[in-house]
């Protein structure tokens, strides 16, 4: 089905929208007005593509609670701000993340026929309880991730009397701005996985220096960088390969520890010129990848705005002082932002929320996105919530879910009463062995 809303809330009658919204019903419903909103992350994460996904994650719960799938404005047909170039030049791409000029274009194409600055969190917020009360829910659960927890928590701000409980998984501070604090939480991640490296036997016998192969790698990212040889000996194309890009796509695999398991190894073939040419072509394909990976310019339109003038650029910049990524996203998030079109934003976005709903936080320990850190600033202002910081888990926390989390997520969602879910089987969970064999 679709929700239609307006653009502008100041103007309701103005311009309207539309946002994509499945719901899967429950099979035995406990109440015809129960419901779980699922709200993803990024910004830009299109949430009905992830039905097919979420619904096998989620299926305990959706036995008695209706799943509801609600697409944020800006993406899917509401409409869909995307900017990829597809016919970027490639060496541009192994350049930037966002390359700034292809971001001023798009931004230029867009503002045609939408309001950029009206796809902000909290019109977010707007939408999903304009849907949930044409839906007929007198109140809902919610599960989000991620940048989905700040669009959760300013929900709450303004409708928690609809909430009936909330389950955050990964999240992110309202007074947290993106990048902040990047560069450092990957290298305190990486750092943590590369010293468990060294104390486990096989990938100490198969990496003995992995401190020493990161430390090869920054030299030389730092230096004359990688550069991908494509064609033959004779014809060889040569496209560099920036540190930023590099340090970026090993950022990745932080999200996840079964990805982590892979990084002594990535890091070792890396830093060995005779045998990195394979990764980098995996890097460039990645690269291509990321820049259809989402609708960037609601990322843009809710971090040029919500994040980026917050920051403390030259605080952000000395804790990035020799680390992997360094300051390349502050600076590409600089970069990115200087022509975007910026308008008001809520001034409460960013002060904390204070809620009596039942809330349930789950942090990875290894998470180099939203570190833990992040959601004790956000449970000392809800008193009926609770944190459990999962052991050996990062961002994403599916690896060996039916082992433990689904049952203590499920507890909470059917229960409401987040200091009654046992969670003892969190200290079972394990890191996967590390991968010393390319795949």
């Amino acid at each position: 089905m679709k929700a239609i809303v307006p653009e502008n809330y100041d103007l309701p009658g103005g311009r309207q929208i539309s946002l994509d919204v499945v719901i899967l019903q429950a099979a035995n419903p406990v109440s015809p007005s129960r419901a779980i909103f699922l709200l993803q992350g990024g910004p830009g994460q299109r949430t009905t593509s992830t039905i097919e996904d979420e619904s096998e994650v989620w299926k305990k719960v959706g036995r008695t609670h209706d799943l509801v799938f609600i697409d944020q404005r800006g993406t899917g047909i509401s409409p869909d701000l995307h900017c990829a170039n597809p016919n970027q030049d490639k060496s541009v791409l192994l350049r930037d993340l966002w390359p700034a000029e292809n971001l001023v274009k798009c931004a230029r194409r867009l503002s045609a026929t939408v309001d950029l600055t009206r796809y902000t969190t909290s019109e977010a917020a707007r939408d999903l309880n304009n849907v949930r009360a044409a839906l007929s829910y007198d109140q809902i659960g919610i599960i989000a991730y991620s940048y989905g927890t700040r669009l959760a928590q300013e929900y709450l701000r303004h409708y928690d009397h609809s909430v009936r409980a909330t389950l955050l998984l990964g999240p992110e501070a309202p007074g947290a701005y993106v990048p902040a604090g990047l560069a450092r939480e990957a290298e305190l991640s990486l750092t943590e996985i590369l010293n468990r490296c060294k104390a486990d036997k096989e990938c100490s016998t198969a990496f003995p220096d992995v401190f020493g192969d990161l430390k090869k790698l920054k030299a030389m990212l730092n230096g004359t960088g990688l550069v991908l040889h494509k064609g033959s000996q004779d014809q060889a194309h040569v496209l560099p390969i920036s540190s930023g890009v590099v340090a970026s796509y090993l950022r990745m695999y932080l999200y996840a520890v079964s990805g982590a398991a892979s990084l002594p190894r990535l890091i070792h073939t890396l830093a060995d010129e005779d045998k990195n040419q394979a990764l980098l072509a995996s890097i460039a394909t990645w690269r291509e990848q990321f820049e259809d990976a989402a609708p960037w310019g609601l990322y843009m339109a809710i971090t040029c705005n919500e994040d980026l003038p917050f920051l403390d650029e030259g605080k952000e910049r000395a804790l990035a002082a020799g680390t992997l990524i360094g300051s390349f996203r502050i600076d590409q998030q600089i970069a990115a932002c200087r022509n975007w079109p910026r308008g008001q934003i809520s001034p409460q976005l960013h002060t904390p929320v204070h809620s009596n709903t039942p809330i349930l936080l789950l942090a990875g320990q290894f998470d180099p996105a939203t570190p833990s850190s992040n959601s004790e600033k956000i449970i000392s202002h809800m008193p009926n919530g609770r944190l459990v910081i999962v052991p050996n888990r990062s961002h994403t926390m599916f690896e060996d879910w039916g082992a433990c989390l689904e049952d203590v997520t499920a507890n909470f969602l059917e229960n409401a009463n987040p200091r009654t879910v046992d969670t003892a089987c969190v200290n079972r969970l394990r890191l996967p062995k590390f991968e010393i064999a390319s795949q």
